[in-house]
């Protein structure tokens, strides 16, 4: 397990990209970075903790975005959770979304990508959005394909 803390401001959404892409293994790498970037801007954009108090502001403090990504050392599944100081809930479903607009398919890209996803609430308030890559590793036989269903969900800090 691995977790990068970052203000929720703009600029994170391309270091947690470059954080995260060497962490991963190259056959999810991919999709996985796209969903962080998808999660992370939602949670900077929506999500964003009021302004900090002065006894916040250190890295993973209240108002900070938590990335944490679990690669399976067995091989089969990666792990992501996005963390963030907003209670608002996602929406159970996606959003019809117009063809020009220019956002609003963040659920349809999770949706697409990964294999399982969720949101869980904190204990503490804020919420916790992860999501569930399997791996395409080769089999045994050498032909390639999916190995056996991932049953670990991301865990959320602070949950």
């Amino acid at each position: 397990m691995t977790c990068l803390y970052l203000p929720p401001v703009p600029a994170s959404v391309g270091a947690a990209r470059r954080w995260a892409a060497p962490l991963l293994p190259p056959d999810v790498r991919d999709e996985v970075v796209l969903v962080l970037s998808e999660l992370l801007t939602n949670a900077v954009t929506h999500a964003a903790a009021p302004p900090p108090s002065s006894s916040a502001g250190a890295a993973g403090g209240g108002e900070d975005i938590e990335v944490e990504v679990v690669v399976d050392p067995g091989g089969g599944h990666v792990a992501l959770a996005v963390t963030d100081p907003s209670d608002q809930p996602l929406p159970p479903a996606p959003a019809t979304v117009p063809a020009g607009a220019d956002h609003g398919r963040g659920l349809l890209l999770l949706d697409a990508l990964a294999q399982d996803h969720g949101w869980t609430p904190r204990a503490k308030g804020g919420k916790c959005v992860w999501a569930l890559f399997r791996r395409r590793v080769p089999s045994r036989d050498g032909r390639g394909g999916v190995r056996g269903p991932a049953v670990v969900r991301a865990g959320c800090a602070g949950a």
